[in-house]
Formats: C-alpha cells, structure tokens, sequence
C-alpha cells in the first residue's frame, strides 16, 4: 500500500515546483546578458549583450543549478524585444517593475471609466519607462514611479498591451 501512494505522488513532485515563466528585474545597472551560462569563459565568448537599466523587467523561462552548487545560479531570461539569454543570479532582483512601452494615463484610484466619478486623471507616463509594481488588480495596476532619491508618485495605470511584465495569472496582488 505505502509503495502504491509513493508511485502517485512521485509524478506530482516532479512537476510541483514547474513554476517557471516569471518576472525579476535588473538589480545592477551593469550586467551582461550571455549565451550560456558559464562565468569561467575567460575569453568572453558567452557575453551576448549588454544591459544599463538597473530595474528593468525580465522574464525568467529557465533556471539552471550549476554542479556543486545547493542554490539556482543562473536564469535564462527574455526581455521586452523578444531577445534571450542567461544571466548570473546576482544580477537580479525579486522586485517586480513593469516597462512603460507606449504613452499611457496615470489614475488617482483604480477606476479610468469615463462615466465614473471614481477616475480621477493624475497625468501621462511618457514611454519608455520603467516603473516599480504596487499592486495587481484585474483591470489594473498600482504603480509608483521615481521622481528623485526622495520622491515618488503613485497611481494607477491601464493594464493592457501597453505594458509589458504582466503574468496574466497575476491576481489581486499586493508586492508591498
């Protein structure tokens, strides 16, 4: 009987943790984006490009863990254009940022009807920006944006095609 329920759960194990596709950002403003993950390269063979924008969105469809090593050390991952490649662990962040890609209004509340009394317009993100990721609603997200090292506005934008690092599978949910 226990080898019977050992042979049931073993399937449900091994795809427990299928997790993947996800978002991450840019956690430096420096890092190389490569071809295979690999940092003892010392020629640079495996670099592929170049990214300088510290907190931009990424999608994660790969991990990989190097031999010897108890932890996830590389991810592959896509960004806004379509291009894929991996990067080193330490050159992400879990912090969830989404990319402004065409001008979009920026709300006080979650409403942008025209008829409610609820939509309040606040101003215009001009693209392309990246902002940081609030809050998930069905119809759209809390987002605050850096004006400087101590100011920020807050606000709600449209979720739609837009804006890009939104999981669709992401509901009425709070990154605070």
């Amino acid at each position: 009987m226990i080898r019977l329920f050992i042979l049931f759960l073993i399937p449900y194990f091994a795809f427990a943790d299928k997790h993947v596709p996800y978002y991450k950002s840019l956690s430096k403003s420096e890092s190389w984006l490569r071809h295979y993950p690999d940092l003892r390269d010392f020629k640079e063979q495996t670099e592929k490009f170049f990214l300088t924008h510290r907190g931009m969105p990424v999608k994660v469809i790969e991990e990989y863990q190097s031999v010897g090593n108890n932890y996830i050390d590389w991810y592959r991952i896509e960004l806004f254009n379509g291009i894929k490649g991996w990067i080193y662990h330490n050159q992400l962040t879990r912090k969830r940022t989404l990319l402004v890609l065409e001008d979009t209004e920026l709300y006080a509340l979650n409403s942008y009807d025209p008829d409610s009394w609820l939509t309040i317009l606040k101003g215009e993100i001009l693209a392309p920006k990246t902002v940081d990721l609030l809050e998930v609603a069905p119809e759209m997200f809390k987002v605050s944006i850096s004006i400087s090292d101590r100011k920020e506005i807050k606000g709600w934008i449209p979720r739609d095609n837009r804006i890009w690092g939104d999981d669709p599978e992401e509901m009425q949910q709070d990154f605070d």
